[in-house]
């Protein structure tokens, strides 16, 4: 019997409670390849496979466009079919990235604090997004037809 490829996923979060929301969803990986990117601080810093941005790129232009490159070398070495992120900022240049230069399927899942209004991120990512979840039914009204009520990990 041949053995059939895995799907390579990219998890895509800050760290803190987005990591965290990530971490919850293991479970749903199980049967993928998966590889992190992330900014390198303690917690992230035991995941295996993963990739670190400086978490300096929206503060200070001098990282922006070194940041971009380097989504792009991760992308070119890694080849995602889907990218997956429970935000926050470091999805942005992560999904354009990948939107522009790759044929990776983008999913985004607002994050549980976002009961009643956007984050700024999911309203970055809501029109490239393949796949826009999220964990409130009250969002739903706020974003528009392509947000789908997916239950809260909390």
């Amino acid at each position: 019997m041949p053995m059939t490829k895995k799907k390579k996923v990219a998890l895509v979060s800050s760290h803190g409670g987005h990591l965290t929301e990530m971490l919850c969803l293991s479970d749903v990986f199980e049967g993928y390849e998966t590889f992190h990117i992330t900014y390198n601080a303690t917690t992230p810093s035991m995941l295996r496979n993963c990739h670190f941005l400086s978490n300096k790129w929206f503060k200070n232009p001098l990282y922006f466009f070194p940041t971009l490159f380097t989504i792009l070398k991760i992308m070119q070495k890694e080849k995602p079919e889907i990218i997956f992120s429970t935000g926050a900022e470091i999805a942005v240049p992560v999904f354009w990235i990948a939107k522009i230069f790759t044929n990776s399927r983008l999913i985004y899942m607002e994050c549980s604090a976002q009961v009643t209004t956007p984050s700024m991120t999911g309203k970055a990512l809501y029109n490239i997004s393949d796949i826009f979840l999220v964990q409130w039914e009250p969002l739903l009204e706020k974003y528009g037809t392509k947000a789908k009520y997916c239950g809260s990990l909390i």
